[in-house]
């Protein structure tokens, strides 16, 4: 089995048994860069001054950059990829050889947004736009830069896919943008299942409903479509009070008025109130409050769940996304049915097989089945390279 894939904004062959990091480029330089400043800059944060200061600075071993890989597909060969980095988005092509360092810009621009994109036979759909909040369905053949826009409207068209079934056929998601006074996106309408014949040039919405978003339509060569299911806007935490935290509301007062006296103690008098204590907030709950979360079409992924593949044991196969997050299966005859949970992406495989992942490992869904592949940290944008 051999495929292709995104993790943690780097790109993965998985290929007999083992993955191999396969070099982005730009990235690369954008990091060596940010890496260099940071060498030349690092004598007015380190050292006995800086610690006088408080100017001092800790570093992680590699530098936090502002990038995001958009999209990822297979083309005649060829890898392209989506960069997003800073203000600036770009389409690349280059080898799967991570030897072949040579790298070929296809698009880029500070006034054009990449989304996911789908290649097949020479041809690419992707999802662009102008803005990050509105994005259509254009079609382009790499390395050729130029494209056709076959949707318009203030609308969000997200992970185009060429039929399989019916020859010039796109698949999609699509959502309205609903705006404030001031122009800005306020809202966004559940996403609905589409496709656009690009030969007449028509659009039609097939499946639609006010309560799920529905998301990474595809099809396979025998017309069966998939797609992911999930609550509109995503799974949303359990609101209101409940009882234990008016029982437990006037202690918790309490402690934070002591902790806060305790801390102004520390600070203005040089002692705290509690003996025992460095008056200072706990490392482990400040190092926790530092963790970021991270939301996925709107499933808010809490930073204590977010355990490297490393942590998974063997026997393990849990996920990080809702189990209300479903893959479906919808046959020709429109008979439904939900054949994987907790799913953040997946990949159709020629012979019926479908990769997953659960944003903690791959697996292969067979037979009704799954098996471990590989573990994966929010891995995504899976692309099958043996159909």
């Amino acid at each position: 089995m051999k495929f292709a894939y995104t993790s943690e904004n780097k790109i993965y062959l998985f290929e007999n048994g083992s993955k191999t990091e396969i070099p982005c480029g730009r990235i690369d330089k954008y990091r060596e860069t940010l890496e260099s400043i940071r060498r030349r800059n690092e004598w007015k944060t380190t050292g006995k001054g800086a610690q006088f200061t408080g100017a001092a600075v800790e570093y992680d071993k590699e530098p936090v950059i502002a990038a995001r890989i958009s999209g990822l597909a297979e083309n005649k060969g060829q890898l392209i990829y989506g960069v997003a980095l800073d203000e600036s988005n770009a389409l690349y092509q280059r080898s799967f050889d991570r030897t072949d360092s040579s790298e070929g810009l296809i698009l880029s621009g500070n006034e054009v947004f990449f989304g996911a994109f789908d290649c097949l036979d020479g041809k690419m759909a992707v999802s662009m736009g102008q803005s990050a909040g509105e994005r259509h369905i254009a079609v382009m053949e790499p390395p050729s830069s130029h494209y056709t826009e076959y949707t318009d409207g203030d609308t969000l068209e997200e992970d185009p896919w060429w039929s399989r079934a019916n020859k010039n056929r796109i698949y999609f998601s699509a959502a309205g943008n609903a705006r404030n006074e001031y122009g800005a996106v306020g809202a966004v309408s559940p996403r609905a299942a589409a496709y656009i014949d690009i030969d007449a040039n028509d659009m039609q919405e097939f499946i639609t409903d006010e309560k799920n978003d529905h998301l990474k339509v595809k099809d396979d060569k025998y017309g069966n479509i998939y797609y992911i299911r999930q609550p509109y806007g995503g799974e949303k935490p359990d609101g209101g009070l409940k009882i234990s935290d008016v029982l437990f509301f006037p202690f918790r007062i309490i402690k934070a008025l002591f902790g806060w006296l305790n801390f102004i103690s520390t600070i203005w008098g040089g002692e705290p109130l509690k003996s025992g204590s460095s008056g200072m907030p706990g490392f482990a709950k400040t190092k926790n409050r530092e963790l970021k979360d991270i939301i996925i079409d709107g499933n808010v992924i809490k930073a204590e769940k977010l355990a490297k593949e490393s942590d998974l044991k063997d026997s393990d196969m849990s996920g990080l996304m809702p189990l209300s997050r479903v893959l479906v299966k919808r046959e020709a005859d429109g008979n439904e049915s939900v054949i994987a949970r907790g799913v953040l992406d997946y990949a159709l495989l020629g012979d019926g097989r479908i990769i997953l992942s659960n944003g903690r490992l791959i697996t292969l869904l067979e037979n009704g089945r799954e098996s471990r592949i590989a573990k994966a940290h929010l891995a995504m944008n899976i692309v099958p390279l043996e159909e």
